[in-house]
Parts: C-alpha cells; sequence; structure tokens
C-alpha cells in the first residue's frame, strides 16, 4: 500500500507536466499514451526520487501534498504552452499584416482557426525543440525538480503565478522580435502602396495592392528562412533554461 502510494504521488507532478505540455499534451497525443508514458517514466523517476512517508499523514494534509505536486506541473507545462505561443503570435500577426490572415485552417492542438504561417512556424519550433533534445531536456528537468522541490515541500502560489505573468510578458516580447523584419518591411510597402494610390486616385488599390503585398511577404519570408531558423533555434534553447529555472524561482519563491 505504501509503494502504491509513493508512485502515485511521484506521477503526479509528471502527469500534470504531460498533460499541460504544448509536446505531450497535444490532442493528437492519445490519451493512452500520455497514460502509459507517465506510468514508464514514474517508474524510471521511483528509484531516484526521495519520497518521505505519507501513509500515516492525515487525508487533509495528503490533499495538499498532491495539489502542490499537480500545480508544479501544471505551472511547467503552462509555461512551456506561453513560449511556444510566442511563435504563434508572431505567425498570425505576419499572416495579419501580409493580407494572408484569411488562409487559416482547424489547428488540431488547439481546436480552433489558425493561420497557416502561425502553424508553419510553430512545427518549425517543434521540430528545432526536439532536435535539440529539448523533451529529454524536459524529462531530465523534471526529475531535477524532485531535488530542488522535494516531495511535501510547500511552494508559494504567488510565487508561481507571477512567474506565469512575468513568462506571459516574454511571449510578446519574444513574439515581437520574430515579426518585427518581416512587419516592418510589409508596413513600408503599405505606406509606398498608399502614397501611390494617393497620387493617383485613378489607379485601383485592390488591383495590385493585394497581389504586391502577398508577394512582398513570400520574398521576405524566402530571405528571412535563415535567420528565422537561428531564432527559433535560440528560442528553444531558452524555454528549455526557463522550465530549469523555474524550479529554482519556486523553491526561492
Amino acid at each position: 500500500m505504501n509503494f502504491l502510494l509513493d508512485f502515485f504521488l511521484v506521477s503526479l507532478r509528471l502527469g500534470a507536466l504531460l498533460v499541460s505540455s504544448p509536446i505531450f499534451g497535444a490532442r493528437s497525443v492519445p490519451v493512452r499514451v500520455r497514460v502509459l508514458l507517465t506510468f514508464v517514466i514514474s517508474a524510471a523517476y521511483y528509484g531516484s526520487v526521495s519520497v518521505p512517508n505519507f501513509e500515516n499523514l492525515p487525508f487533509l494534509a495528503l490533499i495538499r501534498v498532491m495539489g502542490v505536486e499537480v500545480a508544479i506541473g501544471l505551472t511547467g507545462g503552462i509555461v512551456l504552452s506561453i513560449l511556444f505561443a510566442s511563435v504563434a503570435l508572431a505567425g498570425e500577426k505576419i499572416a495579419a499584416s501580409g493580407g494572408l490572415g484569411f488562409a487559416a485552417q482547424v489547428d488540431p492542438n488547439s481546436g480552433g482557426q489558425t493561420p497557416v504561417v502561425s502553424q508553419f512556424l510553430t512545427l518549425f519550433l517543434l521540430t528545432m525543440f526536439l532536435s535539440a533534445n529539448g523533451h529529454l531536456r524536459l524529462i531530465e528537468g523534471l526529475r531535477q525538480s524532485f531535488d530542488i522541490i522535494p516531495m511535501g515541500q510547500p511552494v508559494s502560489l504567488m510565487a508561481m503565478s507571477q512567474f506565469v505573468i512575468d513568462i506571459g510578458g516574454e511571449m510578446f516580447y519574444l513574439g515581437a522580435l520574430l515579426m518585427l523584419p518581416v512587419v516592418s518591411i510589409l508596413l513600408l510597402v503599405n505606406v509606398t502602396i498608399g502614397v501611390v494610390t494617393r497620387s493617383a486616385p485613378a489607379l485601383n488599390f485592390f488591383s495590385f495592392g493585394f497581389p504586391l503585398t502577398m508577394m512582398a511577404l513570400f520574398i521576405v519570408m524566402y530571405i528571412y528562412t535563415k535567420p528565422l531558423g537561428f531564432a527559433i533555434e535560440d528560442l528553444s534553447y531558452y524555454t528549455i533554461e526557463v522550465f530549469e529555472r523555474l524550479f529554482l524561482e519556486l523553491r526561492d519563491g
């Protein structure tokens, strides 16, 4: 009975992370796969995680411990989702600036309409993240979190919420950095088209402005592909760094 309780407590933090993370928590990943991953990885964790004796702990205190474990895992997954959303935000604004905002399809992860450019950049980030062994770093980082924040140690809810809020600000900042080169050039193209249309009112803006804007978008994206790849690679490493820093912030908070 004690073994089952300890194993269940170890799996709570991991299971909450897998459910809320953008990689393992995607709708395309079946629930059975997530449950199996939680079971297998928790079995690997169990021998190296120090679990206090909670067998004689009062029921309400045990519920509090379980809630803290779930909250830690959910916070890690939410932080990852927010950082991944910075690329989606950049893609959405690039598509809107280039006239491709209408080119949207259903995102299998969120279930809503998402511009194709946004989905393309998100897949780009996911590929770079996996190629950098980000998924393995997450599993390793979560294992180290049991040493940083031992099971049963109270965690400040204020520190959790403040960290998530700070990362939310980082999302807009990173999204602006990614989209700024493309959006700036498209803004200049639109200003030029507006000046030409103002100078020659007889010209029909929609007859040449929209195709010209889309052509400029494709040309700029082609030129920007290599710098964008380096930027997304840096973002993938930064995501791993933030995830590992999260547990130190929660411990000191």
